[in-house]
């Protein structure tokens, strides 16, 4: 049974793919942060690849294509994660 770790883990593999390809990211380091404290807020009946949809629609006019740009509200005033 995959954990919450493994979700974390694939939802930042295929942000950072299409980090990688993106060429229309504007503040390249704050997406990353952002992807990281998406990374621990990712809803638990949300997939993986549901979060990584939501988080490069977001960030990226050219993967919506027409769509509106609306922040997801599980993406809503994202921090830095608390480490212990």
């Amino acid at each position: 049974m995959p954990t919450m770790q493994d979700k974390r883990h694939d939802f930042l593999w295929l942000v950072q793919l299409w980090i990688q390809r993106e060429r229309d990211i504007a503040g390249w380091t704050a997406t990353c942060g952002d992807a990281v404290a998406a990374s621990y807020r990712i809803p638990a009946a949300m997939t993986a690849r549901d979060a990584a949809f939501d988080f490069m629609s977001f960030h990226s006019a050219s993967f919506r294509g027409e769509a509106d740009n609306e922040c997801p509200a599980w993406m809503n005033g994202l921090s830095d994660p608390l480490y212990a």
